[in-house]
């Protein structure tokens, strides 16, 4: 038995030691300025409504899977009739995948996902646009381009999940110790599709996107092009770092975590056994870089854990005429606390779902003597436009502490055993908290030099038609629309700027300045720009999963001189709450929190502040179990 308690010590050392070498931190995307004037960090005007789009589905870490754990080896764990210590080992191997994909389509692009069918994507020049269709100018198409995007996202997971479990009755009576160690490969796709309803002839006119026209062959193809390949076009330079979509699947294998519990069972007979747990989880998965949506994630997210929980079990029957013939209930429960970490996030202006995929203008030191004229008097514009348009994800994608205050993972079976098989149904429930953010430094120095671009004109021409960027923004656009187009009467043009922030005629020190089409062109005096409390930084939303599931196992007979095998296959139909919903109006049904009190912030958006948006994925699984019990 020593040479067995040398072998366990071993196993749990090793892995410890090869994570201390692991680096663990991120450099998927870049941190703010360590300082700043001023900043506050700990406001948040609106939480993740149940109808708001997000960027990061928060999954059950494959390792997790209480279920899983307690069936098939129940009769070699926790024992009451042994003289010394012993060791199981089992090695469970188990298929999961994703079904009801609209659920994960609905969760990722929120109430902008038409029906539970598609993504809308229309140009500014499309007549009777749909209100909730993507403008299809930010992502460089052409202003008559139409098209429909519908997803098939699935997760496929295998994961080999490791355990020793050794009763250290020598030590002390009921005390034990277990180690997980599962190894997990997972592959994620959202398996896009885009029928092009109409591909657009249009060029970008002059001073739209750049000071010069831009034809329309130099533009994006489609929509799935642009957010795949990141394609640039006019003043937009800077490719599209985060949030990309891809066409293919990507895969991750990793040992998703390491898992040490060290228990004690103060209650243990023949016919029961209860007692509690400690559990520490060091994290050996991989974080979420915010790359890509829908990036494939292997483990918890690279937090550390803390915790415990309880376990049991109770023999409320045993023939009396065969002690190996009995009907009990099994129980295992284990709550932690997920520690701290740096993750990239990206973020969406507050109250503007999807934002995060509009175009910024960037802006600077007005070194043309930009003005605007309201009756006679000319006032300079504090900001001039510098040529340069950024995706808004690039800008609102950072690091962020990141923690989970509690995350639950409890399994409840039956179990009827006769003989050598045994056959168990049980309930498994898991849930986990939102994410919650802090900023360890305030990044207020990038948030004064960018505005919202909308549909706005950028450049305007004197007579000589020398061209001048000028200071025009729409802070109030949206990824829907600008608020220039569609035009509003015979009289009304768009190219002329009638509804960007503050308009006042333009002029270039005391010349005015006109559209490509020779006409007035107006100017933002003042512009608005963007500052770190026009992001959305709510907490994330929570995830809740309810499970069942079944196992049938068999032990052929116990070996004293070796060891005594045991098999046992199952599977498990897992179901997320967030259905998808054709009609999802918070307003118009009350949005009331708990307390029956209802909420309204300055986007005239109600919002539950229990955030009742939920995470999750719905996903069958099938396994199989087996290992050797030493004693």
């Amino acid at each position: 038995m020593c040479k067995k308690v040398r072998m366990l010590r071993r196993i749990i050392l090793i892995p410890l030691f090869l994570l201390s070498t692991n680096k663990i931190y991120s450099a998927c995307c870049f941190p703010g300025p360590s300082s700043c004037s001023s900043c506050s960090i700990n406001d948040k005007t609106c939480c993740i409504g149940i109808c708001d789009g997000y960027p990061y589905l928060l999954t059950r870490p494959q390792g997790r899977n209480a279920a899983r754990d307690l069936v098939t080896e129940q009769q070699f764990v926790h024992k009451y009739d042994t003289q010394g210590n012993y060791l199981t080992a089992s090695i469970g191997v188990e298929y999961q995948r994703s079904f009801w994909q609209d659920q994960i389509s609905r969760f990722l692009f929120g109430d902008d996902y038409i029906d539970c069918c598609n993504l809308q994507i229309q140009g500014s020049l499309v007549e009777n646009r749909h209100p909730k269709a993507w403008l299809a100018d930010y992502f460089g198409l052409p202003m008559d381009f139409e098209s429909e995007v519908s997803f098939c996202p699935k997760i496929q997971s295998t994961i080999f999940a490791i355990r020793f479990y050794a009763g250290l009755d020598n030590v002390t009576k009921g005390l034990y110790a277990r180690l997980d160690l599962p190894i997990v490969w997972t592959k994620w796709g959202l398996h896009p599709y885009e029928k092009i309803k109409k591909a657009g002839i249009l060029d970008f006119p002059a001073s739209y996107m750049s000071p010069d026209a831009i034809a329309k062959d130099q533009l994006s193809p489609s929509f799935l092009q642009y957010m795949s390949s990141g394609k640039t076009f006019g003043d937009m330079q800077e490719q599209l770092r985060y949030g990309r979509i891809y066409t293919s699947e990507k895969s991750k294998v990793r040992l998703s975590e390491i898992r040490g519990s060290l228990g004690y069972d103060f209650v243990v007979n023949c016919d029961s056994h209860f007692g509690f747990f400690i559990q520490l989880c060091a994290p050996t998965g991989n974080k979420y870089c915010s790359k890509y949506l829908f990036e494939p994630i292997v483990g918890n997210g690279k937090h550390w854990e803390f915790g415990g929980g309880i376990s049991g079990s109770w023999i409320f029957w045993r023939d009396c005429e065969c002690e190996d013939k009995y009907i009990g209930i099994w129980i295992d429960a284990t709550i932690t606390h997920l520690l701290a970490n740096k993750q990239c996030r990206s973020f969406d202006f507050t109250c503007k779902p999807n934002s995060r995929y509009m175009l910024l203008e960037k802006m600077g030191t007005n070194n043309d003597t930009i003005q605007g004229q309201e009756d006679t008097t000319l006032t300079k514009a504090e900001y001039q436009y510098k040529s340069t348009l950024v995706p808004a994800i690039n800008w609102s994608t950072f690091e962020v502490d990141v923690r989970m205050d509690i995350q639950a993972d409890i399994a409840v079976k039956f179990g009827f055993v006769r003989d050598a098989w045994s056959f168990d149904i049980g309930y498994n429930f898991w849930a986990m908290t939102g994410e919650k953010f802090e900023l360890d430094s305030c990044i207020c120095e990038p948030f004064y030099c960018y505005a919202v671009k909308g549909d706005a004109f950028l450049y305007g021409q004197d007579l000589q038609q020398t061209k001048y960027p000028i200071s025009a923004t729409q802070s109030s656009a949206d990824v829907h629309e600008g608020l220039n187009y569609p035009a509003q009467g015979n009289t009304d043009f768009p190219y002329e700027n009638p509804r960007i922030d503050n308009p006042q005629q333009a002029f270039v020190n005391t010349t005015a300045l006109s559209s490509i089409a020779t006409t007035t062109l107006k100017t933002s005096i003042q512009p608005i720009l963007l500052e770190r409390n026009n992001l959305n930084l709510g907490d994330s939303p929570s995830a809740t999963t309810h499970k069942i599931f079944f196992n049938i196992a068999y032990t052929p007979g116990s070996n004293e001189e070796y060891a005594t095998p045991f098999f046992g296959f199952g599977g498990q139909i897992e179901f997320a709450r967030n259905r998808c919903k054709t009609c999802c109006d918070r307003c118009k049904k009350g949005c009331k929190n708990k307390t029956n009190e209802i909420h309204c912030y300055t986007c005239d958006d109600c919002c539950d502040l229990s955030c009742d948006k939920k995470a999750g994925v719905s996903q069958w699984g099938l396994w199989v179990k087996c290992g050797l019990h030493f004693e």
